[in-house]
């Protein structure tokens, strides 16, 4: 079987984005990669099946399929951030700016979430979310000033947590300020002893600030910095399982070296697949979105579909509230579509027998509860 693909221009106001999607069959994934004006934004590979060479021709079909699947998803979702962008810009609320944010960061549209953020803030100021969000965004194009003084503000405004500290000691990292930077991870591990992150990143902190300022009087002698920095990166070995044994060993033997630079080179490589950005609450924050301002072409398939994104994410992460919140709405607009279907078939009754009482009865009671429904489901989702 050769190879499948898919190419497509999107064109949104003045810009245009490129998508290609194909098989790479040595792999077994569907690659699928988004450019605008050359520059590649976002990639995501997803696997499927590959089947024996007695069954590749059955199979060829489906896979093909599965290949227009995702590159006409990618396609629509990226034709829909706009056309909503679009909508809120028009009568923006805050709540709905930063998911419309969020969904850029996924998108890796950076520059338009930065847009979004700064909007937030200027209707409202003291905006802790969107300061945060922000400063996470500048933290990513190294603007690490900029992120320090929003971070500051957030922590001047008492809202203390450990991701706020650990944002912080990774600004002051990215600057190089080795003693400051571990302060900040340390607070956030006062804050939260399990958080795996900040032990990472003071691991780093504390290997990287060796060969610079070993002789330094606000930090630990080196080999003090070194066990540190083991016995940091072996809790985080215990609690992700991606932080495999053999990357491990690697660190290691380039400590065991005194190859300081080298290890923090590939801690540093390994950072965003160890630490992801957290996408689980954004199948909830597209769903919203999609509601809210496209409400009307929200189809059942695709109602099943968020249906089965949330189910899925409980699987792996049954704590996440927001993941059983955002599942109660889903059933709560099942209950809604219900209720105006049952509408189209008692007017379908009554076409059939006009002066049918029991059909008219139960459709002004169902007209009427059906717009209970809808006046009930967007008080819950604002």
């Amino acid at each position: 079987m050769s190879d499948i693909g898919y190419n497509d221009n999107v064109v949104v106001g003045d810009r245009t984005f490129h998508i290609q999607t194909a098989t790479n069959k040595s792999k077994g994934v569907v690659r699928c990669e988004v450019f605008e004006k050359g520059r590649l934004i976002t990639t995501r590979e997803i696997k499927y099946e590959r089947r024996k060479k007695a069954q590749a021709e059955t199979s060829e079909d489906h896979i093909h399929s599965f290949v227009k699947d995702v590159h006409l998803s990618t396609v629509d979702e990226l034709k829909f951030l706009f056309k909503v962008a679009q909508r809120i810009n028009k009568a923006p609320s805050t709540s709905s700016l930063i998911k419309l944010g969020l969904l850029f960061l996924k998108h890796n549209l950076i520059n338009d979430a930065i847009k979004t953020f700064k909007k937030v803030l200027s209707i409202e100021p003291t905006s802790n979310r969107a300061m945060i969000l922000l400063a996470s965004t500048y933290i990513r194009l190294n603007r690490n000033d900029a992120a320090i003084e929003l971070l500051e503000r957030v922590v001047k405004s008492g809202y203390s947590y450990a991701d706020v500290y650990n944002k912080l000691g990774l600004a002051f990292l990215n600057k190089k300020n080795y003693s400051k930077a571990l302060n900040f991870f340390q607070e956030a591990l006062r804050i939260n002893p399990s958080y795996g992150e900040a032990q990472y990143n003071a691991a780093i902190a504390y290997l990287q600030s060796i060969p610079s300022e070993r002789n330094s009087t606000f930090l630990p002698p080196p080999s003090i910095r070194v066990e540190r920095a083991r016995q940091l990166l072996q809790k985080v070995r215990m609690q992700n399982k991606m932080f495999d044994e053999k990357i491990e060993k690697e660190i290691d033997q380039l400590l065991d070296r005194n190859e300081f630079l080298q290890a923090v080179q590939i801690l540093q490589n390994q950072r965003d697949r160890l630490f992801p950005m957290d996408t689980t609450g954004l199948i909830s924050t597209s769903f919203y979105l999609k509601f809210m301002y496209d409400g009307v072409r929200l189809t059942e398939k695709e109602i099943k579909q968020y249906e089965q994104e949330l189910k899925d994410a409980i699987e792996v992460k049954p704590e996440y509230a927001d993941l059983w919140n955002s599942l109660g709405i889903v059933h709560l607009i099942q209950c809604r579509n219900l209720f105006l279907q049952a509408l189209n078939e008692f007017d379908r009754a009554l076409e059939i027998n006009p002066s049918y009482e029991k059909a008219l009865k139960n459709k002004k009671l169902v007209e009427n509860d059906g717009k209970e429904f809808l006046i009930l489901l967007r008080a819950i989702l604002k």
